[in-house]
């Protein structure tokens, strides 16, 4: 059996690039902290609000994250370039599951506005998110993009937006679960979208990771770059 693909320890300074990334990644691991630290803290320690403690937290996980798949910027084609054979499979499925994520967090923001039509101050704020919801979906499309053109940046994206993507999901499904408990003793639950959703984000965020550290998926991004014009492959 293949085992998962990891990129290897940086031999080089990691330069302009790689520092625009870490910092990507600490900028996205401090809004995820926040979240974690949110959702289960409310029926864990009974907090009445949420105090975003998490978020140096999550930037220095985020940080981490960023510089230890920094190696796979380096892999597949560079701007300009059109790979040199199709997708794997695994690539092509990773791809598609990106696609699955944009679906997702679309049809949950329709749902929402469809299951509570009278929703007053929550409605306005919610509203207030679409804009969010349509830049981060439109982020997400390039990223699927990019992975079926085989660029090393949307590899290196899609693996640590997932990754934080599903410790938020992750702490969702286990505030949903808290929210049952809780309801154990009024007459209220949470509501079952709740938990089709961090479901589906949890499952597709590690699905989108394991795809694109599998050995397939590396030697896809490796031998996707046409060779220099006149060596023939040599």
């Amino acid at each position: 059996m293949q085992q998962p693909s990891f990129p290897t320890p940086l031999t080089r300074p990691i330069g302009w690039s790689g520092a625009a990334a870490v910092t990507a990644g600490a900028a996205l691991g401090a809004i995820v902290g926040a979240k974690v630290a949110c959702a289960p803290g409310g029926w864990l320690l009974d907090l009445d609000a949420c105090a975003p403690a998490g978020a140096p937290v999550g930037a220095l996980v985020g940080a981490l994250l960023a510089l230890v798949a920094l190696p796979l910027l380096g892999q597949g084609t560079r701007r300009g370039e059109h790979a040199a054979h199709r997708p794997a499979p695994t690539t092509t499925t990773a791809a598609r599951l990106v696609w699955l994520a944009i679906a997702a967090a679309l049809g949950r923001w329709l749902a929402e506005a469809v299951v509570n039509p009278q929703m007053e101050l929550e409605g306005v704020v919610w509203m207030a998110l679409l804009p969010v919801v349509l830049v981060a979906a439109a982020g997400l499309a390039i990223v699927a993009e990019g992975l079926v053109r085989r660029r090393g940046w949307a590899r290196w994206a899609a693996v640590v937006a997932c990754s934080l993507l599903g410790v938020t999901a992750l702490a969702g499904l286990v505030d949903w679960i808290g929210a049952l408990v809780r309801s154990r003793a009024h007459r209220w639950g949470p509501a079952p979208i709740d938990l089709v959703t961090a479901v589906l984000v949890l499952a597709v965020s590690v699905g989108v990771v394991m795809l694109l550290m599998t050995p397939a998926t590396s030697r896809d991004f490796r031998s996707s770059r046409q060779p220099p014009a006149g060596t023939n492959g040599r």
